[in-house]
């Protein structure tokens, strides 16, 4: 069915006002791509073509759920858009679609220090609710690099992670319950309480599958009360394998800081091709009440110092917590400036998160030397993001051979996949991984594409993700 534009913005017009839709070429090109920026290792991107046809900006549920209605009624794609942040292509249109833009649905409904949630909508800004939280003495739990600008939703259909990961988990462990406008419009409020034991609960279809199944709208979010005291602390390890072996002794005695971030840097040697590592850093954040942060201090140190860990400066710990958040800072001026459509020359970057079993992080990170070394990849960091098991890679093309980044790419997440791991831990799949998706799950995709056709039979919602 072709569908008239004007037509159906006028419909919907008359249902959420005038000034809440548009197809101006300008706001449409604003929707049209999200963070999948065009240097990175991804073969099918100059293939992507966003097709944006209109934007609607509702208010409420009641309102997603009116305009989902008439877009099932027209047969015509809904792709919801939060924060734009996504950085695997999950909020491009590739069909002529209508887009949802959430952040109209910007209210914190309720607050119940007592019962330790908050009930919000879609649209809210992470950073803002959790300077909402703080007044009553709780916290979000989910903390991403994009916290000033990502959204409650959007954070929920990635299922993305965040510094706390480590103590608190991903934002999916943080939801209580949800409320979804499904394809046909209809509205699921799931019960926002611990502990149920009725089947199947429902919350699960919705997080981290990228508005494929449904658009959350509303969540209810567990908060922590906010720490009675906080240590950063700081170590410099003399290379990866010693501050592997300090994270894997706290992780087997059950210590659990609610940051750790872990990286060893390289810099380019006199051979080009053999980057020279240049050590590894490992920032830790104790969170809880005060004995509790004094004595997983004085045990990490401890373990860290058995494993030739030496304290850092206060002052640099304190730093990359000031600093998490920059990176934000720095995407948002970009975007501002407007999105470059072609790969600037030079070099090429990507990056790869994995999820492995974490008596094979070794294994693996002497393996990806050896790809990256013969596709011609150099790397700029190994890292580990919260628990030993979450391991990334940073990478750089230094000749912009987009092929050789890609091939690179591809081969790291099917080695993690073939070592009993998983290709992504924390952006998702979007446009980026579809071809990898059959890989990964093998029965389990045929499996999400019978839910996927039992609850949209149409295929209107976020079509050409997830290899739905």
């Amino acid at each position: 069915m072709t569908v008239d534009a004007g037509s159906l913005a006028q419909a919907l017009a008359d249902m959420i006002g005038r000034a809440a839709v548009s197809l101006d070429p300008q706001d449409l090109e604003r929707y049209a791509w999200d963070a999948l920026g065009p240097n990175r290792g991804f073969r099918g991107l100059d293939q992507v073509r966003p097709q944006p046809l209109l934007v609607a900006r509702p208010r409420s549920t009641e309102e997603v759920a009116a305009v989902v209605r008439r877009a099932h009624e027209w047969g015509l794609p809904v792709v919801p858009y939060g924060g734009g942040t996504g950085v695997m292509g999950a909020a491009i249109p590739v069909r002529p679609s209508l887009v949802l833009d959430l952040g109209g649905l910007d209210r914190i409904l309720a607050i119940s220090r007592q019962d330790r949630t908050v009930h919000v909508e879609a649209g809210v800004v992470l950073e803002r609710l959790d300077e909402e939280l703080s007044r009553h003495g709780l916290m979000l739990a989910h903390d991403p690099w994009s916290s000033p600008i990502a959204t409650v939703g959007g954070a929920i259909s990635t299922n993305g992670m965040g510094y706390r990961v480590a103590r608190y988990g991903s934002m999916g462990d943080q939801v209580l319950g949800l409320t979804v406008v499904l394809a046909d419009g209809r509205v699921l409020r799931t019960r926002a309480v611990e502990g149920r034991s009725v089947g199947l609960e429902l919350e699960h279809l919705f997080i981290g599958t990228e508005g494929c199944f449904g658009i959350v709208t509303e969540a209810v979010l567990r908060c922590p009360p906010r720490p009675e005291a906080r240590e950063l602390v700081a170590y410099d390890f003399p290379d990866f394998e010693a501050g592997f072996a300090a994270i894997m002794e706290m992780y087997g005695i059950g210590l659990a800081p609610s940051v750790l971030d872990y990286g060893e840097d390289f810099e380019p040697g006199a051979d080009t091709s053999a980057p020279v590592s240049t050590g590894a850093k490992l920032y830790l954040v104790f969170e809880g009440f005060r004995e509790e942060v004094e004595a997983q201090r004085q045990r990490a140190q401890q373990l860290c110092q058995s494993h030739g860990g030496r304290p850092l400066p206060r002052r640099e710990a304190e730093s990359f917590w000031e600093h998490r958040h920059d990176i934000a800072l720095r995407f948002a001026r970009a975007r501002r400036r407007g999105r470059p459509r072609e790969p600037a020359p030079g070099a090429r970057f990507d990056y790869v998160h994995v999820s492995l079993p974490p008596s094979r992080v070794l294994e693996y990170r002497q393996r990806c030397q050896e790809v990256l070394s013969r596709r011609r990849v150099l790397p700029l960091e190994y890292g580990i993001w919260g628990k030993p098991g979450l391991f990334d890679v940073v990478m750089l093309q230094p000749e912009g051979d987009a092929e050789a980044l890609a091939a690179a790419v591809d081969e790291l997440l099917m080695l993690a996949q073939d070592m009993g791991g998983s290709m992504e831990q924390c952006h998702g799949v979007g446009l980026k991984l579809l071809h990898l998706m059959e890989r990964e799950h093998g029965l389990g995709l045929e499996l999400m594409r019978a839910i996927k056709a039992a609850l949209d039979p149409r295929g209107i919602l976020n079509p050409g993700k997830l290899s739905l």
